[in-house]
């Protein structure tokens, strides 16, 4: 037989055992692809299903957490100590706190009913805060206590959006966690839960975490005031980031800070259909008017785009709740005022100059504008309180608002939503690998039967 050694003295490998080879690793490669397509597809789901709250109890809340954030203003949600102690015990934003302690509005002080009885805790809570007066912080006490344990409805899920942010905040103000440990610590492991527990109506239902990533309008906007108070509270950093993200991509149409399942609707009044936004950018104009400053998803509520814009009271309804959020997102260290290109102040601006500035209740959220921006809009009302918040005309007369030039243009995005896992690019690698390893295999076998 012919020696079939090489200048080497090792024998030449047979095809057969090459194409083998190359077949096997081909498999491999196959079934490494499916492995961490698999996992990287757990992972997203785990992770969606994380965001919208699954997957996770109040039981694993740590009681009491301090947010590590240098930059934050010290203490409170919404005010500090030293804050509240610093604001008057006169003029009208006082007299109405005290006129709504006095003749409170009173109903039900359960989640799902749509009454204003969350506004008399508020005034309780600041009251109490401001005097160090027991009575009142015992009202707030029994009344977060009460709606903890009374059965909720179900079948309303904005009007809880709209109610349990105050809870959240008037807890903070009377400093339940010093005043009643016990029933902080209920409050803490029940909180945790109730942000992802799933209504089953009121805007097709679900949670309030479920609610800020996927819906845009004023829903989307109570929800995520909520979904930041809680956070806050609760001392919950991965939350509170996931709940800046998606007000970031709200307030700036960054599609790279949009939920996964959130979905858009008011393309008609959007300045670009296909960078939707909460609220539109700066400078745009349609048919030679401004559409700069519109809440499109809330806009769209009384029609298709006109001109002059129809009227509605939707667009009130979603900065109820994006003024509260941003005031508490600037406390912990963002600066979300700046984001959009000032997309707060610019709102404003817009509902004014086109005869339809906030009214009634709604007007809560011009002090707070006026505050932020360092501007001065008219029609504020001592005795503002919407369905979420109000009484801001005292409150928002904080020390040291900032002024108009220390509010840049833009601000620099968050960072960007983490990611998990192996990406598709590592699974598109090994699969080309393998391809290119089961054609070798057969290119050697066609080779070896010439």
């Amino acid at each position: 037989m012919p020696d079939q050694r090489g200048l080497s003295g090792s024998r030449r490998p047979r095809p057969g055992r090459v194409a083998r080879l190359c077949v096997a690793l081909a498999a491999v490669c196959a079934i490494t692809a499916v492995l961490i397509g698999a996992t990287s597809a757990t992972n997203a789901t785990n992770a969606a299903a994380s965001a919208d709250g699954a997957g996770r109890t109040g039981a694993d809340v740590v009681p009491v957490v301090a947010l590590d954030r240098s930059d934050r203003v010290a203490g409170g949600i919404l005010l500090s100590r030293d804050e509240l102690m610093a604001l008057p015990t006169s003029g009208p934003g006082w007299e109405a706190i005290m006129a709504r302690v006095e003749d409170p509005y009173g109903g039900s002080y359960v989640l799902g009913e749509r009454d204003d009885a969350n506004k008399d805790v508020l005034a309780h809570a600041l009251a109490g805060a401001r005097l160090d007066d027991a009575a009142h912080k015992t009202f707030v006490r029994d009344k977060v206590e009460q709606v903890m344990t009374e059965p909720r409805n179900t079948e309303d899920l904005l009007a809880t959006l709209r109610q349990l942010q105050t809870y959240i905040i008037s807890a903070d103000l009377i400093d339940l966690a010093s005043y009643d440990p016990g029933l902080d610590g209920r409050f803490r492991t029940w909180l945790a839960d109730e942000i992802r527990f799933d209504y089953e109506g009121g805007g097709g239902g679900g949670s309030v975490i479920s609610n800020h990533n996927r819906k845009p309008n004023n829903y989307g906007t109570h929800a995520g005031a909520t979904r930041v108070a809680a956070a806050l509270y609760l001392g919950d950093e991965e939350e509170l980031q996931a709940a800046r993200d998606i007000w970031y991509g709200w307030a700036t149409g960054d599609p790279d800070y949009s939920h996964p399942t959130r979905r858009w609707t008011g393309t008609d009044w959007q300045c670009d259909p296909d960078r939707p936004a909460g609220i539109n950018a700066a400078g745009c104009t349609r048919d030679g008017n401004s559409i700069d400053g519109i809440l499109p998803e809330d806009q769209e509520r009384c029609g298709e785009y006109s001109w002059p814009p129809c009227e509605t009271n939707y667009i009130h309804g979603a900065t109820d709740g994006m003024t509260l959020a941003f005031w508490m997102l600037e406390r912990y260290g963002e600066d979300p005022w700046a984001w959009g290109d000032q997309a707060a102040l610019r709102q404003m601006e817009w509902k004014y100059a086109n005869d339809q500035p906030p009214y009634d209740g709604f007007r809560w959220q011009i002090p707070v504008i006026e505050a932020a921006y360092g501007v001065d809009f008219p029609g504020n009302a001592p005795q503002a309180t919407s369905t979420n918040f109000g009484f801001a005309d005292w409150w928002a007369q904080r020390a040291g608002a900032p002024a108009p030039e220390s509010r840049s243009d833009s601000a620099p995005p968050p960072d960007p939503p983490a990611t998990s896992g192996p990406g598709l690019w590592l699974v598109a690698v090994i699969v080309v690998t393998g391809v290119l390893l089961l054609s070798l295999a057969i290119l050697v076998v066609r080779r070896s039967r010439r």
